[in-house]
């Protein structure tokens, strides 16, 4: 699919976004806002990002050739999720001299969810107490979490176990899965997030914000988080000895927990735009996905300016399976406050991330509580 617009720059780079779903969407209509063209590497030819991209191609994310064709098709790469193996990225990237960033051989230090840990942990940010588990005898006797360390995300992949002999079944079940960690359970008051963006010599960050979730699946963001101001700088001081010691270009989201006696510990992040970022798209001057396209094409960044004092974003997680009709969805969302994006997913099954509602302005909660209520997702 060629889109014929003939307003692209010829001097911006030519990004190619491994992936087509809604974050590669949302990452290609911002960088063509600033005049530049995106092509798309992904299994559908249906899925929410060939509707927009220049040109979109079908194929496997972990096939050697597949991903070489894309690499020399495009100037620079980057990545709508962390789960294609970093050490094929770097193959493709040096054999056809197309960069990728965030840079796969730096990412690659927390690509999953055990090196990610011991990363942080060696940066002296607080973690909470986690194990390699090998074997039954390295499990604990105490509720935790078993993660299997690649490939999960909204929950997947994370299983609570409250003794050992939970513990024991589900590690059964699940060491054929990969790398396995037990990560004992934090009591905490607040889950955060921080975006932070890292360009050629700079590194900008957005508000932290506050995710509400449910089952490990985030319902809704709000903004402001209601956290001190040294809670904040705490937090940026943090992402910001990562992005330093990672040394590569793009954008990185951070989930903290804040516990109840006020100390942040980084539960995990994530070398691409983020869920808890889609608030930006009317919280701030310049979204997540536009200042990660800018770093991605060796641009300035745009130090974010917040325009709303108050937001809430939610996420539309569909309550069924079938047919869906987005364009029916946008058009009953009548909030003169709100502003809506779907994901141009024509498929929906329980819990899919169908789109977001950003509201602004007096009783957001219940608005979205209202929102939620009402749509036929």
């Amino acid at each position: 699919m060629i889109n014929s617009d003939n307003n692209h720059n010829q001097f911006l780079p030519v990004i190619g976004i491994l992936g087509d779903g809604q974050l590669a969407m949302m990452m290609a209509q911002a960088y063509q806002n600033l005049g530049g063209e995106v092509m798309t590497l992904g299994a559908s030819a249906d899925a929410p990002a060939t509707a927009v991209a220049d040109q979109s191609f079908v194929g496997d994310i972990g096939d050697f050739e597949s991903v070489s064709k894309f690499f020399n098709a495009v100037d620079v790469v980057t990545l709508e999720n962390e789960f294609t193996d970093s050490t094929l990225l770097s193959d493709v990237a040096a054999r056809c001299d197309t960069p990728v960033l965030p840079d796969p051989s730096r990412f690659g230090l927390i690509e999953d969810k055990l090196s990610e840990k011991k990363f942080f942990q060696d940066l002296g940010i607080p973690q909470a107490v986690f194990v390699e588990v090998t074997s039954e005898a390295d499990l604990k006797d105490i509720a935790g979490y078993l993660k299997i360390a690649k490939g999960g995300y909204d929950g997947i992949g994370t299983y609570r176990v409250e003794s050992m002999s939970e513990a024991t079944k589900l590690f059964r079940k699940i060491q054929s899965s990969g790398v396995i960690l037990f990560e004992e359970a934090v009591e905490f008051k607040k889950e955060l997030s921080l975006i932070g963006v890292s360009g050629s010599n700079e590194i900008v960050f957005y508000p932290i914000v506050e995710t509400h979730q449910e089952d490990g699946t985030c319902k809704f963001v709000t903004f402001p988080a209601q956290v001190s101001p040294s809670i904040e700088e705490q937090a940026c001081a943090y992402v910001s000895s990562v992005l330093n010691k990672l040394d590569t270009q793009g954008l990185f989201a951070f989930e903290f927990f804040l516990t109840n006696d006020d100390q942040l510990i980084l539960n995990e992040s994530a070398p691409r735009p983020h869920n808890s970022g889609h608030i930006t798209l009317d919280l701030a001057n310049c979204s997540q996905f536009e200042n990660h396209m800018r770093a991605v094409a060796g641009l300035p960044l745009r130090k974010p300016e917040i325009v709303k004092d108050s937001m809430t974003m939610v996420n539309l997680l569909a309550t069924k399976s079938g047919a869906f009709d987005f364009e029916k969805i946008a058009n009953s969302i009548n909030d003169p406050d709100a502003s809506a994006t779907l994901y141009r997913k024509n498929q929906s099954r329980i819990k899919r991330k169908m789109g977001h509602v950003n509201l602004w302005g007096s009783n957001q909660q219940q608005r979205a509580e209202n929102l939620i209520r009402n749509l036929d997702i």
